[in-house]
C-alpha cells in the first residue's frame, strides 16, 4: 500500500502563519505610503493658496498707482497708505474689464491682518465709495496661518519708514519700494521687495469717439506683466 503524499497539519499552520505575516507587513507599507500621498497632496494644495495669496499681494503693489481718491465726504485719501492700523490701502491699476465699459481700470484695494490671517477687499469705483456705508468692504482671506508680519516703506533717498505716507508728508505719493517680511506656519521666514513704478506710460490719444468726444487718455494697464515673487530665507526681524 502506497503512502500517500501532501501536507502535514504542522506545515499548512506554518504557511498561513508565514503568509498572514507577510499581509501585515504589506498592509502596513501601503497605509504609509497612502498616509505620506494624503500629506503631500495637503501640503501641495496649501502651498499653492498661499503662493497665490502672495502674488496678489506682489501685483497690488506692483500695480500701485499715484492717483489719490476721494472718500464718501468729498475728502481726499491719499494714494497709498501703509502701516498703522490697516495693513495697506492703495489704488492700483490693471483692473480686468472683460465688457469694455466706460470706467477707468482702477481699483482701491485694502489689505489686513485678522489674527493669523491675511485678508484683502477691493472697491471699484475708487471715488466716492471709501469710507461709504452704502458699499461695505468685503474681505477675502488669502494667506492663513501668518504668525509674524513687517512692513518697511522705502523713500526716493531709500530712507525706511514703518508708516507711509512718512510723518509730516502727507503728498508723498507712493514709496520707491515696499519691503514685507513675515513668517508662515511651517515654512521659514520670507521676504519680498517690491518696487513701485513711479509713472506708468501715458496711453496715445485715441480718435475721437462718436458725438466728438475724445475718449481720455490715462495709464496704460491692462495687462502688466509682473516679475517672479522673489523671496529670500532670513530672519523675520
Amino acid at each position: 500500500m502506497k503512502r500517500q503524499s501532501g501536507f502535514t497539519l504542522l506545515e499548512l499552520l506554518v504557511a498561513i502563519a508565514i503568509f498572514a505575516l507577510v499581509a501585515v507587513m504589506a498592509y502596513g507599507g501601503l497605509n504609509t505610503v497612502i498616509r505620506q500621498s494624503g500629506i503631500v497632496q495637503d501640503a501641495t494644495e496649501k502651498l499653492g493658496v498661499r503662493q497665490h495669496g502672495l502674488l496678489q499681494l506682489q501685483q497690488d503693489l506692483t500695480l500701485a498707482v499715484d492717483r489719490p481718491v476721494r472718500d464718501a465726504l468729498g475728502g481726499q485719501v491719499p494714494a497709498f497708505l501703509g502701516g498703522g492700523v490697516d495693513l495697506l490701502s492703495l489704488t492700483r491699476l490693471g483692473v480686468a474689464n472683460p465688457w469694455g465699459e466706460p470706467r477707468a481700470q482702477l481699483a482701491r484695494v485694502f489689505w489686513r491682518l485678522t489674527g493669523n490671517q491675511l485678508e484683502r477687499a477691493e472697491l471699484m469705483p475708487v471715488d466716492g465709495t471709501v469710507s461709504d456705508s452704502a458699499h461695505p468692504l468685503v474681505w477675502h482671506p488669502l494667506l492663513n496661518g501668518v504668525e509674524h508680519l513687517r512692513m518697511v516703506f522705502y523713500n526716493a533717498q531709500n530712507q525706511a519708514f514703518e508708516t507711509w505716507p512718512p510723518p509730516n508728508q502727507p503728498d508723498a505719493g507712493l514709496p520707491k519700494a515696499t519691503e514685507v517680511d513675515f513668517t508662515l506656519s511651517h515654512m521659514p521666514p520670507l521676504r519680498l521687495t517690491i518696487a513701485q513704478v513711479a509713472s506708468w506710460p501715458v496711453s496715445p490719444s485715441a480718435s475721437p469717439a462718436p458725438g466728438g468726444a475724445t475718449p481720455p487718455t490715462g495709464p496704460v494697464p491692462a495687462v502688466v506683466p509682473v516679475a517672479p515673487i522673489s523671496s529670500a530665507v532670513g530672519s523675520g526681524g
